[in-house]
């Protein structure tokens, strides 16, 4: 429960971002292959805007 109360505090760093922004990141970020942390983050920040439907798209 801390590790995910963890990621949803580092998620709203990303609230800045436009939605088009973070999902143009996250998927820069999987066809990179960055760090699974990172595109935890990154999914984590789409599910808090509803926005996981969109990630392939």
């Amino acid at each position: 429960m801390v590790a995910a109360r963890r990621l949803s505090d580092k998620a709203s760093l990303l609230r800045p971002l436009k939605d088009e922004h973070l999902l143009e990141v996250y998927r820069e970020a999987k066809k990179m292959n960055l760090s699974d942390e990172f595109i935890e983050l990154l999914e984590e920040a789409l599910s808090v805007r509803q926005l996981h439907q969109y990630k392939e798209a």
